[in-house]
């Protein structure tokens, strides 16, 4: 119940697992376009097996770190918060 509470609110984030879930269907995407490249006789099809689920990591990484960013800052509240309870 306080996990609802929580994302309802806008307390917990839903967009990084959101983006997990899309990072790993872009893997998916990746390694099913070079099956297919591989069965259709391409000979481009190493290029999304390798080099695709790299992009695609690269980029859902550059997404996710404002995420990232967000979580540390919140940290730095919290101890500068308990750091100014202490001083007065």
């Amino acid at each position: 119940m306080r996990g609802l509470v929580g994302i309802l609110t806008f307390r917990k984030m839903v967009a990084p697992v959101v983006l997990q879930i899309l990072f790993w269907a872009g893997v998916a995407g990746c390694l099913y376009g070079a099956y297919v490249l591989y069965h259709l006789g391409n000979w481009a099809w190493p290029f999304p097996l390798f080099l695709g689920p790299l992009i695609v990591r690269v980029f859902f990484e550059h997404a996710i770190l404002a995420f990232r960013v967000y979580d540390r800052l919140g940290d730095v509240h919290e101890v500068l918060r308990i750091t100014n309870e202490h001083t007065y």
